[in-house]
């Protein structure tokens, strides 16, 4: 999917992840509107999108389904 996509989902609670990301790292956003990883930290959409500005940042996230 691509970042306004991935964007949109995480605003929805979803858990998305990135191509670059390891294999059990995955980011959502709070009600609050920051970010939180699954490692419990916590940063503001601006800070999170200032290091991945990068062209391969803008597709290749994927919603992660339990199953």
């Amino acid at each position: 999917m691509l970042k306004a996509e991935a964007i949109q989902a995480m605003s929805e609670g979803k858990k998305v992840t990135h191509r670059h990301f390891t294999l059990y790292e995955w980011v959502t956003m709070t009600p609050d509107g920051n970010l939180l990883f699954d490692d419990g930290v916590k940063c503001s959409p601006m800070e999170f999108w200032r290091w991945r500005t990068d062209p391969t940042y803008d597709k290749d996230w994927m919603i992660i389904i339990k199953i």
